[in-house]
């Protein structure tokens, strides 16, 4: 059966949603906490973003794949805007967004930033990881596409829970293989783990030639949190 992009968008919209009402009505200052893995946002900051993609997707008002300009545009935009009325900004335009994922003729980068972004905002207030039936298949397919396109020479096997995938081209290039639990993997190829997080895998081989080839954002130095019980 094929794996729902549109479902997985819908999930973490609706988790967010539950979980950032919740902080909002109990403990407000929270939505004030930096969040690690977007320098300079805070948890408001992450959602307002989200609000504003899906806004600007719809409109047709995107320059291709959105830079730092834009993407703090969509932030500023919503400074002091209650998280409850961003939520409600975001809400109507789900179920659409969902629907253009589902039929390809929104791009899987729209599910892969909401899902990515859920999980920053877990680990920055050291909440459990996401129930993995809400990011699981989706996760998978993403990080399954990355391990696949790695075109350098030599051969990579990645062991991520029941699955293995291959990447590189093969030929004399360096080979190594590594065991790594699926979220943490799904968060290593996001860039939302340090280079030094990423070496502590379970590696059979030397990490080196391949840690940037798995990165959808390229290596950073700053060690992230994980959620709890992780």
């Amino acid at each position: 059966m094929p794996v729902s992009l549109g479902d997985a968008y819908r999930g973490a919209f609706t988790r967010l949603d539950t979980r950032l009402r919740a902080v909002a009505a109990t403990d407000p200052a929270t939505l004030d906490t930096l969040v690690p893995a977007c320098p300079g946002w805070t948890v408001h900051g992450v959602v307002s973003h989200l609000s504003g993609l899906a806004v600007d997707i719809l409109a047709g008002r995107l320059p291709g794949i959105p830079d730092d300009e834009w993407t703090a545009g969509q932030v500023d935009a919503r400074l002091g805007v209650p998280v409850e009325e961003v939520l409600e900004e975001w809400a109507p335009h789900v179920d659409a967004i969902a629907a253009g994922l589902d039929s390809r003729t929104i791009p899987p980068p729209a599910a892969a930033d909401a899902l990515t972004h859920e999980g920053d905002v877990a680990e920055a207030l050291a909440d459990p990881v996401p129930p993995e039936e809400g990011w699981r298949d989706g996760a998978r397919l993403l990080c399954r596409g990355k391990v696949r396109g790695i075109e350098r020479p030599g051969t990579l096997t990645v062991r991520c829970g029941d699955d293995e995938w291959t990447g590189g081209s093969g030929g004399d290039g360096p080979a190594a293989a590594v065991e790594v639990d699926p979220w943490e993997f799904f968060r290593g190829v996001f860039s939302r783990r340090s280079t030094d997080q990423m070496r502590a895998w379970a590696w059979d081989g030397d990490p080196e030639p391949w840690l940037a080839s798995l990165t959808v954002f390229g290596l950073r130095t700053d060690d992230q949190p994980r959620c709890a019980g992780t």
